[in-house]
C-alpha cells in the first residue's frame, strides 16, 4: 500500500490540481444587462481614446462613423463570439503538443510455492511507460495547431469587419431616410403654398377645376411619402441600434455626423483594387492559414509511417530481492506503412488549395464587379450634381423675374417644387454611389474614406504561401 501512494504522489508531482468551477448562464442577467447598455462609460472611453477617438469631451457631442464602429466592436456579441473562438483554438494548441504523460502500471503477485529460505509469498512491483515522441511529429503538430489557431484569430478580424459593413449600412440608411424626410418636408410645404395660392385662381376664376385638384392631389402624395420616409426612419433607427448592439433609447439620444457620407471617395484603378482584394481580405489569409494546416496533417502522417518508442524501466520487490529492469517498446506503424492516412491527408490538403484558388477567384471577380459599379454610379452622381447646379440657377432667374415683375408666386414655389426633385434626384444617386462603395469596401476589406490604400509590397507572393498554386 506504501508503494501505491508513492507511485500515486510521483505521478502527480508538479501538476496543480484545479476543481471544477461551475459557470450556469443566468438568461435573466445577461437581458437586464443589455437593457443597462449606454454609450457614456468609462470603460468605453478608454476603449475609444486607445484606438485614437478625441474623447476629452465625454460623452460626445457627436458620433460620427468611425466613433460608432468602435461602439459596435465593443459591445457586439459576434465579436465577442470571435473571440472566445480564438482563445479556444489557442488552448487547443496548448492541448496537442503538451508532451505525452508517462503510465504507470502497479504489479502484485502471490507465490503458492514457499520455502523457508522466503520472507514472504508477495512479490509488488511497477512499471513506468515514457513515450518518446518524435521530433518531427511534435513539429508537424505544432505547425498545425499553430496554424489553425492563426486561422481563429484571423476570422476575428473577418467578424469585426462583418460588424463594420452592417453598422455602415445601416449607418447610411438612416441617414438615406433622415435626409429624406428633410427634403419631403419642404416639398409639403411647397405644395401646401402652392395648393393654397391656385385655390385662390380658382375662387376668382383664373384657372381651371382640374389645375387646383392636381395641386391638392400633389399635396396629398406628398404627405404620404413624408410618413412613409418618417417610418422607414424609425425602422432604419432601431437596424443601427441592433447594429451597435445596444438598445434603442439609449442610440435614439445620440446626434450624428455624417461627414463621411457627405462626399464621396475616389474609386482606386482596377490593378491597385485587385491587389488590395488579395492581400487585404481576411478570408483570403484565413484560407491560407487552413492550407497550412491541411500541409502540416500530411508532414503529420508522413512521420506516422515510424515507429513510436516508449522506455519501460520498472522495479520489482520479490522474495526480499529488489529487481530492476529497462526495456523499450516498439508501436509499430500501420500495415502499408500508414499510406492510407497519407493518401488521405494529401487529399485534405489538394481541397484546402482548390478552396482557396476558388476564394481567389471570386475575390478577384467581387472586386472588379463593385469597382466597376461604383465608378459607374460616381459619374451619375457627378452628372445629377450638375442638373441641381442648374436648377439652383434657375430659381435664382425666377426670384429675379419676380423682383422685376415677370413672373408671380406660383412660378417661384414651382420652380422651389422643381428644385426640391432635383434634390431628392441627387440625393437618391448619391446614397446608391455610397451603397456600391461599401460593396467596394467590402469587396476589398479596406475602408476607403479616410484611409490610405496601406503598402501593397510587404506580403509575399501568394504562390509562394500556396505552392500548387504556380503548377497549376
Amino acid at each position: 500500500m506504501e508503494l501505491l501512494l508513492l507511485l500515486a504522489a510521483v505521478s502527480t508531482a508538479g501538476c496543480a490540481l484545479r476543481s471544477y468551477q461551475p459557470a450556469p448562464l443566468d438568461p435573466g442577467a445577461s437581458a437586464s444587462a443589455y437593457e443597462s447598455r449606454t454609450i457614456d462609460l468609462e470603460p468605453l472611453r478608454e476603449y475609444l481614446g486607445a484606438h485614437g477617438v478625441d474623447v476629452r469631451e465625454w460623452p460626445l457631442r457627436r458620433w460620427d462613423l468611425a466613433a460608432l464602429t468602435l461602439v459596435a466592436f465593443y459591445y457586439h456579441p459576434d465579436v465577442e463570439v470571435a473571440r472566445a473562438q480564438a482563445r479556444a483554438a489557442r488552448a487547443d494548441t496548448a492541448v496537442a503538443t503538451q508532451h505525452p504523460p508517462f503510465g504507470v502500471v502497479p504489479a502484485l503477485e502471490h507465490h503458492t510455492a514457499t520455502s523457508d529460505q522466503n520472507s514472504s509469498p508477495w512479490s509488488a512491483g511497477f512499471e513506468i511507460d515514457i513515450p518518446i515522441a518524435g521530433g518531427s511529429t511534435g513539429k508537424a503538430t505544432r505547425e498545425q495547431y499553430d496554424a489553425l489557431a492563426e486561422a481563429a484569430a484571423l476570422k476575428v478580424g473577418s467578424v469585426a469587419w462583418e460588424v463594420r459593413s452592417r453598422l455602415r449600412s445601416c449607418y447610411l440608411d438612416y441617414y438615406a431616410s433622415l435626409r429624406a424626410s428633410e427634403l419631403l418636408e419642404a416639398e409639403v410645404q411647397d405644395r401646401a403654398a402652392l395648393a393654397r395660392l391656385l385655390q385662390r385662381r380658382l375662387e376668382a376664376g383664373a384657372i381651371s377645376s382640374t389645375e387646383a385638384s392636381t395641386a391638392r392631389l400633389g399635396l396629398a402624395d406628398a404627405q404620404n411619402r413624408q410618413r412613409v420616409a418618417q417610418s422607414s426612419q424609425e425602422r432604419d433607427l432601431a437596424a443601427l441600434a441592433q447594429a451597435l448592439a445596444v438598445p434603442l433609447r439609449a442610440v435614439r439620444a445620440l446626434s450624428f455626423d455624417f461627414s463621411a457620407f457627405e462626399q464621396i471617395t475616389p474609386a482606386p484603378s482596377d490593378a491597385q483594387a485587385q491587389r488590395a482584394a488579395l492581400r487585404n481580405r481576411l478570408d483570403v489569409q484565413t484560407k491560407l492559414q487552413e492550407y497550412a494546416a491541411a500541409e502540416a496533417d500530411v508532414k503529420l502522417e508522413i512521420a506516422r509511417q515510424y515507429p513510436s518508442i516508449t522506455l519501460k524501466p520498472s522495479y520489482l520487490w520479490d522474495q526480499g530481492d529488489n529487481i530492476w529492469s529497462l526495456a523499450v517498446g516498439l508501436i509499430l506503424a500501420p500495415t502499408r506503412g500508414n499510406a492510407p492516412a497519407i493518401d488521405a491527408a494529401q487529399a485534405r490538403r489538394d481541397v484546402a488549395a482548390s478552396e482557396f484558388r476558388r476564394l481567389q477567384s471570386n475575390t478577384i471577380a467581387q472586386a472588379e464587379g463593385a469597382l466597376a459599379v461604383f465608378a459607374k454610379l460616381v459619374e451619375g452622381v457627378a452628372d445629377n450634381q450638375r442638373s441641381l447646379v442648374d436648377q439652383q440657377a434657375q430659381r435664382e432667374r425666377v426670384e429675379k423675374q419676380f423682383a422685376a415683375g415677370y413672373a408671380d408666386r406660383v412660378d417661384i414655389v414651382q420652380a422651389a417644387l422643381a428644385l426640391s426633385l432635383t434634390s431628392r434626384t441627387v440625393l437618391a444617386a448619391r446614397v446608391d454611389a455610397l451603397r456600391a462603395q461599401g460593396e467596394l469596401e467590402d469587396a476589398l476589406q479596406i475602408p476607403l474614406a479616410g484611409t490610405p490604400f496601406p503598402l501593397l509590397t510587404a506580403a509575399p507572393a501568394l504562390t509562394e504561401r500556396v505552392p500548387s498554386l504556380s503548377q497549376q
